[in-house]
């Protein structure tokens, strides 16, 4: 993670310095987004199996919950301030903003406890890391429980791609209005994942796996049918603001406390050996399933409506949800045990405080 962070590092001042003396060309930028867009196909899965080793296991809805409120948090913040930021310094000074971000997420990293033992140096051989890489897909196809969040994973990116693809026409189409409630669209969305995500580690100690997994679902089916049967209330503003905003706040919540479900359980059942391998597998089909998803869509919706686009998703959705519901077995006992483990550790924190913090 820090050798990728310090590339990246090193790629954004280079565009910012070729930008500053005017050298910076339209095959440059292609060359340095590859590079940076290659290391972070190696971050993600490290940064996945790091969280494991720094976080303890009955804390990991609070520390999934704490990560993604403050990355919503910091992109908010980084939006707002771009357009001052690019103002105030020029495109090359917000650009070596950017690089000192880098720098400063290997300086921290540089000093976080991962527990990990030191791994002696080897000499690459293509054969071992087939060997590597063959063990990995056995493992990840033998594992319920990894089957079950490569699917979701790609289900829930596939179904998002209408929502995320077809904005400008829902404006238009549907809801029939400007560009304004595309922002407000925006917005509450924003707000709604930040809700779920803080909400998330307190409703998951009281309500099971399974009816998250339900309840996420819905939220996804709820926005796609309702906002369609909601069509007659659009010729009012006020409505259209009012519905948009609702739906899309609920929309938010359910896929923020989706990703953070889904998170929780591939960290807790995981074997840590592969959690990087198994993390990449799963962020790879979901990418590749993306486009391929889009594709289809600006396909088909050069022949139906947005409306249609969006009741035969939130049938899609349904479906496989019905479909992915055969893997639930897997959490019939696991999230009330967790539950129960959860206060059990906060019990035992309370009676133990002192002690706990000598020992820290």
């Amino acid at each position: 993670m820090i050798v990728t962070d310090i590339i990246r590092a090193i790629v954004v001042a280079a565009v910012a310095s070729l930008f500053l003396v005017d050298l910076l060309q339209p095959w440059m930028l292609v060359i340095s987004t590859l590079i940076i867009s290659t290391v972070e196909a190696f971050r993600g899965p490290a940064s996945t199996s790091l969280t494991p080793m720094v976080l303890a296991d009955e804390l990991y809805e609070f520390g999934m919950s704490l990560s993604s409120s403050l990355s919503q948090i910091v992109q908010l913040i980084g939006l707002g301030c771009a357009a001052g930021i690019i103002a105030l310094v020029g495109i090359s000074g917000a650009l070596y903003i950017d690089m000192a971000t880098f720098i400063m997420s290997a300086a921290i990293i540089l000093f976080v406890n991962s527990h990990e033992t030191k791994k002696e140096k080897v000499v690459f051989k293509f054969s071992e890391y087939t060997k590597d890489f063959i063990d990995g897909v056995k493992y990840v196809s033998k594992e319920a429980i990894i089957v079950f969040f490569l699917l979701y994973t790609v289900c829930l990116n596939a179904v998002l791609v209408p929502i995320n693809g077809l904005q400008a026409p829902m404006a238009e189409q549907l809801l029939h209005s400007g560009v304004e409630v595309l922002s407000i669209f925006s917005i509450t969305i924003t707000v709604g994942m930040l809700l779920g995500s803080f909400v998330y580690p307190f409703i998951a100690q009281r309500i099971t796996t399974k009816i998250l997994y339900w309840g996420e679902m819905v939220a996804i089916f709820a926005f796609y049918v309702g906002i369609v049967v909601a069509e007659p209330l659009y010729s009012s503003k006020i409505f259209t603001y009012v519905i948009v905003s609702v739906l899309s706040i609920l929309l938010g919540m359910g896929v923020s406390i989706g990703n953070s479900m889904i998170s929780v359980i591939f960290m807790r059942n995981v074997n840590k050996e592969y959690i990087a391998r198994a993390a990449a597998i799963a962020t790879s089909v979901s990418v590749m399933s993306m486009p391929v998803v889009s594709f289809i869509v600006s396909g088909v919706v050069t022949f139906v409506s947005v409306q249609t686009v969006f009741i035969v998703s939130g049938i899609v959705v349904l479906v496989a949800d019905v479909a992915l519901s055969k893997f639930l077995y897997l959490f019939d006992e696991k999230s009330e045990e967790q539950s129960e483990q959860f206060t059990e550790s906060i019990q035992s924190e309370d009676d133990n405080e002192p002690q706990e913090a000598i020992e820290a």
